[in-house]
Order: C-alpha cells, then sequence, then structure tokens
C-alpha cells in the first residue's frame, strides 16, 4: 500500500537518467579522445573501464528509484492499535456552491472550510465522521466511518463541482444526513454545517426540527462577510480572471446569519459567526457540541499498517554513498 502513489509517476524519468549517463560516458570519452591519441591516453590517463562505469551508473539509478517509492509512503507489515470510541456520529454538511469561491475569507471560503475540517478531524477521533457536500442538492461524498484517513482524500478532491446542481439547499442538506444516520438512539448524534448560509428555498428550519426530534444537534458555522461579502471568481474560456455577473453587474454574496442561528437554536446546538475570521474549529466543537457528548465508554482494537519508507530511505542512502566512493576508472 502507498500513501501518495502518485510520486511512482516520476519513475517516467528513469529512462531519461539512464539516457543521460550513457551520454555523460561517452562524452568523457570523446573529450578524452579530443586531447589525447589513443596510444598516449592509456598511458597519460586512467582508463574509463566502462564496466565499472556503468555499474556505478546503476548504483546512481538505484538511489534514484528507492527515493521515488520513499517518498510514495510505501506501507506494509500489520499491527494493533487501541482507539477509543465514544459512540459519536457526526455528519459534515459542507457548501460547495459557488458563491463558497469568494475570497473575503482568505484564500476562499471553500479552502477555509476544508482547512477547518481537518482541524475538527483531532477532536473526534474514533468517532464515525460522514461528508455531505451540497449545492443545489445534496451528495453523499463520505458515508459515516471511522477511516478518517480516506475522509481526509475525499475531503482534499471536494470542489464546486461535486454536487449537482447550482444553488444552496442546505435544508436538503440536513433531511440527506437524517436519512444516512442510524436510527439508535445508544449512540450520540451530530452534524456541523459549514455555508455562508444563503439558502435557496430548502425550508432549512422544517428540517432542523426533525433534526431537534431526533435529538440530533447542529453546531452551524457561518463563513463570509455578512456586511460587504465578495466578488465570485470565475475562469472564462481563456482562462482569464473574471466575475460571476448577473443582468451586467457583478453578483455580491454576502453571509446570511439569520437562518444558520435558528438552526442552532431549534436543535440545542450553536452558531459560530466565523465571518472573515480566523477560528479553530475543533476546539469550537470540543466546546459546544463536543461537550454534550458522552465521555468515552469502550476502546477497540483497529489493524494498521505500518510505515516502512525507512527502508527504501534507507537503501537510496547507501546507494548514494557506493556510488560516492566506487571508482570508474581502472588503473593500468
Amino acid at each position: 500500500m502507498l500513501e501518495q502513489p502518485v510520486y511512482l509517476l516520476l519513475l517516467w524519468l528513469v529512462p531519461l537518467l539512464v539516457l543521460l549517463l550513457w551520454y555523460a560516458y561517452k562524452k568523457k570519452r570523446q573529450t578524452a579522445l579530443m586531447l589525447f591519441e589513443t596510444a598516449m591516453l592509456y598511458r597519460l590517463m586512467p582508463v574509463l573501464d566502462a564496466g565499472r562505469f556503468f555499474r556505478k551508473a546503476l548504483l546512481l539509478v538505484l538511489a534514484f528509484i528507492f527515493g521515488i517509492v520513499a517518498v510514495a509512503g510505501p506501507r506494509f507489515g500489520t499491527y494493533y492499535e487501541e482507539v477509543a470510541q465514544s459512540g459519536v456520529d457526526v455528519f459534515i454538511l459542507l457548501d460547495v456552491s459557488r458563491s463558497m469561491l469568494a475570497e473575503d475569507v482568505a484564500p476562499n471560503r471553500l479552502a477555509r472550510a476544508k482547512s477547518d475540517i481537518q482541524d475538527l478531524l483531532t477532536h473526534v477521533a474514533g468517532d464515525r465522521v460522514g461528508l455531505i457536500a451540497f449545492a443545489g442538492s445534496p451528495i453523499i461524498k463520505v458515508p459515516l466511518t471511522t477511516d478518517h484517513r480516506f475522509f481526509l482524500q475525499v475531503l482534499n478532491s471536494i470542489d464546486t463541482f461535486s454536487a449537482p446542481r447550482g444553488g444552496t439547499a442546505i435544508g436538503d442538506a440536513i433531511r440527506l444526513a437524517l436519512r444516512a444516520m442510524p436510527p439508535e438512539a445508544d449512540r450520540e448524534r451530530a452534524m456541523v454545517l459549514i455555508t455562508d448560509g444563503e439558502d435557496q428555498e430548502s425550508m432549512p428550519l422544517e428540517a432542523a426540527k426533525d433534526a431537534a426530534e431526533r435529538q440530533i444537534r447542529i453546531l452551524t458555522i457561518g463563513l463570509g462577510n455578512p456586511a460587504d461579502g465578495g466578488r465570485i471568481p470565475i475562469r472564462d474560456q481563456n482562462g482569464n480572471l473574471t466575475y460571476l455577473r448577473h443582468d451586467g453587474q457583478e453578483v455580491w454574496s454576502r453571509m446570511d446569519e439569520s437562518a444558520l442561528r435558528e438552526i442552532a437554536r431549534l436543535t440545542e446546538g450553536a452558531y459560530v459567526a466565523a465571518g472573515t475570521r480566523t477560528f479553530d474549529l475543533g476546539q469550537i466543537y470540543a466546546d459546544s457540541i463536543g461537550r454534550m457528548q458522552g465521555s468515552v465508554h469502550q476502546t477497540e482494537q483497529r489493524q494498521r499498517q505500518r510505515h516502512q519508507y525507512q527502508i527504501f530511505l534507507a537503501a537510496a542512502v547507501l546507494c548514494l554513498l557506493l556510488y560516492v566512493i566506487a571508482p570508474e576508472h581502472r588503473s593500468q
């Protein structure tokens, strides 16, 4: 198993490296023959031994290959790790509508939200976490899982094309999360809603009431400037930066707090007016929703694979050391 298999694409450079080494060998011989005649060359200079040169070149190629494999993050060999289980299911509802590209939050609202979700994962270790991306309609990108590594892989791939249709349907996202959550009452359940609050008549308050009936609390995070807002950047067909327009006017997206406040109130959750400031979503979750959940009551053993990049890194370093000390000339 490799953590970053994309780095294996660098192995396509191995043939190029081989060609460069072959060129270096030919160039060395040609340069020497330009300075001396063949008979004098072997008397005045050490002999460039082809076998030794290419054995040394092989060491360099192997060091390059082992280095790439080490960077790709090989994992093999299993061990078992005890993981605390607090019995909490958390669905993260992430707005991926085009208004989340507004840059009133640096670098933009969506990028900030993804970064904050990564911080949140450190406070839900052992809990099941799911991800719903929504715009005009919601879609489950990650069902409830304790595999946070997989969750992060999917999260990193999220963009404004991750949910069908334009617009923002907060209510539909909440209803989808309700359907995806198990009905048993022995697990605590919560949602984290991250959006700029611009809902398109999806009746989010009615959905919040349904969540409240099932005792599911919702932490709402409002991103964006509620006063001035921000323009929505887009790229034209030539790749040039421009901004979204409607009826000839640039569209300015402003964060709408009212619905988010009410959703949090109805579900006995919490509302965070993040606006454009920096905040720690993980700590906010721990201080609000996290404190309302039950304490850790069980552990389980989870199978893990060991990081083994050290083996390949050591092999690469050894090959480089041998390359440095190995001679490529033979004495007369």
